[in-house]
């Protein structure tokens, strides 16, 4: 038998802040690690080594307590995710914990972890990776990302998000190190941003996020606050000049900086002066970061590999299926001479436009330098005569004969036939529930 994902916390206890116990804040309440800790093992009578057990992740604390139940049991697979019927069967054993069969068909040496990735739809192809190796991804965030956000402060002792719990970006950037380093973790609405910023009165905190439900979040303020305790990780895209802007005009002297990566790849690179809308940062110090099958203009296929890496795929009603330790991103980028990664479009993105190839990204990152344009996307839809167009969304301070102007210089194919402005104000209903327009 091997061992467990979760072995005890790292943090020894004369390391931990004085005064009181450290765990998690959820819906006005909060329960301490150890105290989920103790539940969980407890709850571990249900779990057998060689299974596969979902954690259903929306089920507030009972979620934590199955967690920490399957964690403790060695060579287990553990799901963290939302039950769908796509999943297949799932059997309820006790409060956010339901077995999945046939998943581990030949026997494992070693925990698992798995993750559906944002863009899951339909049979998803579910990563999964070595869960003995989240440990070290706790440490390595933290003294690569975390402990780097502030001047003089080595130690971040609380962590947030207002991210669905599923979301790999919260399991990964907020759950994991708070479990293991014994931070705080505090899970507030993304339409209610006062807990935060109560905890930032008091000491730093680093939140997760995505841009535009950041923006909202920030004009909900009823006057400017004090949030240079707070840091700000945000992903899904680029984060323009304009989007800065709104955000730091009521979050005062708030630290962002964003953080590029999938639930395949783990965090790939962070930028921590963003707002500029041309590069992702540079590669998270310990993470290696290359190009792929490069062409004549030095763009190639991210690709990387790390603890936080997937090693295997499982699709429902499937056994899993290696994977290799490499991961090629779905995304086409360069480096410049500095180290500055460059996203140039998605792998699977190239588009048929009256039989011409294009990248919407590239003209997406074109569109995001025009002053005034907080976020922007680009796609491909059908008139009602069922001809192709080129449609652009615009999201920003800006007009249709303005994103027209700007687009002018690219070449014909690329310019939009169809220009869709919104104002910020107006743009809460445009975006997707992962921050995405």
């Amino acid at each position: 038998m091997g061992r467990p994902l979760f072995n005890g916390f790292l943090t020894a206890v004369s390391d931990r802040s004085p005064g009181r116990e450290r765990g998690l804040y959820l819906e006005s309440e909060f329960a301490s690690w150890d105290s989920l800790l103790a539940r969980g093992r407890k709850r571990a009578s249900e779990i057998r080594p060689q299974q596969a057990y979902l954690i259903d992740a929306t089920r507030g604390f009972e979620a934590f307590v199955s967690f920490f139940a399957v964690a403790s049991v060695p060579d287990t697979l553990l799901l963290w995710a939302k039950p769908a019927p796509e999943l297949g069967t799932l059997h309820e054993l006790a409060p956010a914990l339901y077995r999945i069969d046939g998943v581990i068909q030949e026997p494992i040496d070693r925990p698992l972890w798995g993750i559906l990735t944002s863009g899951s739809t339909g049979a998803p192809k579910v990563p999964v990776g070595y869960a003995d190796t989240l440990e070290l991804v706790a440490l390595h965030y933290d003294a690569a990302v975390f402990s780097p956000t502030f001047e003089d402060v080595t130690r971040v002792e609380t962590l947030a998000t207002c991210l669905p719990l599923q979301f790999s970006a919260a399991f990964f950037m907020a759950i994991l190190p708070a479990v293991f380093l014994q931070r705080d973790l505090l899970v507030f609405p993304p339409h209610d941003w006062r807990p935060l910023w109560e905890v930032a009165q008091r000491e730093h905190v680093i939140c997760q996020s995505v841009p535009s439900v950041t923006a909202a979040g920030s004009l909900g303020a009823p006057e400017p606050i004090d949030m240079s305790r707070a840091g700000l990780l945000l992903g899904a895209g680029y984060i323009t000049h304009e989007r800065v802007r709104t955000i730091r005009s009521r979050f005062r002297d708030v630290v962002i900086a964003n953080i590029y990566g999938t639930a395949e790849t783990g965090a790939i690179s962070l930028d921590r002066q963003p707002g500029h809308s041309t590069h992702i940062g540079r590669p998270i110090p310990g993470k290696p970061v290359w190009l792929q099958e490069i062409n004549a203009a030095g763009i190639g296929v991210i690709a990387t590999t790390g603890v936080d890496c997937r090693n295997f795929y499982w699709q429902p009603n499937g056994p899993l299926q290696p994977a290799g330790d490499v991961v090629a991103s779905t995304d086409y980028g360069h480096f410049d001479d500095q180290g500055h990664l460059y996203l140039d479009g998605r792998v699977d993105a190239g588009e048929k436009l009256h039989g011409i190839t294009i990248y919407p990204r590239v003209i997406e990152r074109h569109i995001l330098q025009l002053d005034g344009v907080i976020d922007a996307r680009v796609l491909i839809t059908h008139a009602a005569s069922g001809r192709e167009q080129l449609t652009a969304r615009v999201v920003g301070r800006i007009n249709e004969a303005d994103v027209r102007e700007h687009c002018s210089v690219l070449d014909e194919i690329q310019r939009p036939t169809q220009v869709e402005c919104i104002s910020e104000s107006a743009s809460e209903s445009a975006y997707t529930a992962h921050g995405k327009l």
